[in-house]
């Protein structure tokens, strides 16, 4: 089901997107409205959508078929407000569209919190991962430049002023090195409590099933 919307959502996006308005002449005039309803519901669009259908179709002289619109409108919509869906959009990182009734609204809502504290809970780790990589990689550079920055002092045809200069810069990269080096064990630590987190949360959702 999961799959099947995506799908639909997808497709709705890409029929808007290559006519330059909600939908196309070809769409218009086979005036299917009840599932051009349907796509827009299980998308996650309001009804009023059909508004913009009806701008877009006046133009070849077409007027949507209200009647059917909503009652395909309702039948995604319904789709488009189960847990599963709620809880792949939330997990996805997706934001959502309150088109539910008030009947599927809790159960939406909590299936979608549950699902984005799991992206949440990923992108934590993936963000402290990141973090680390590139502050480990910049730890191996500066120990390249130092060596190197050390070496260029002994070139014998430096003038004084750029001998203390070089003296300088390699100062100033051994105090970022100074700094990364008692900041990596804390980001490690962190690292290993997010992971420990996800870990437990993920236990705790595969029991859950939507």
């Amino acid at each position: 089901m999961r799959t099947l919307i995506t799908l639909i959502s997808t497709l709705a996006l890409l029929g808007g997107c290559a006519s330059g308005g909600s939908v196309s002449e070809n769409q218009c005039i086979a005036s299917d409205w009840q599932t051009l309803g349907y796509r827009d519901g299980v998308a996650g669009y309001r009804s009023s959508r059909l508004l913009k259908h009806q701008d877009a179709c006046v133009e070849h002289g077409i007027i949507p078929n209200r009647s059917n619109y909503i009652a395909g409108w309702e039948q995604g919509a319904r789709e488009y407000c189960e847990p599963n869906n709620a809880f792949s959009l939330g997990e996805r990182g997706a934001g959502h569209n309150n088109i539910c009734r008030e009947d599927l609204r809790n159960g939406f809502l909590s299936a979608f919190k549950e699902g984005r504290s799991l992206y949440l809970a990923r992108k934590a780790v993936a963000n402290l991962e990141n973090t680390i990589g590139h502050k480990e990689v910049r730890l191996e550079h500066i120990k390249v430049e130092v060596v190197a920055s050390a070496t260029d002092q002994l070139n014998p045809v430096l003038t004084p002023a750029e001998r203390i200069e070089l003296l300088a810069y390699t100062n100033r990269l051994r105090d970022e090195q100074l700094g990364l080096q008692q900041a990596l064990p804390e980001l490690r630590r962190q690292l290993g409590a997010k992971r420990a987190e996800l870990d437990a949360l993920q236990r705790t959702l595969a029991g859950v099933i939507y």
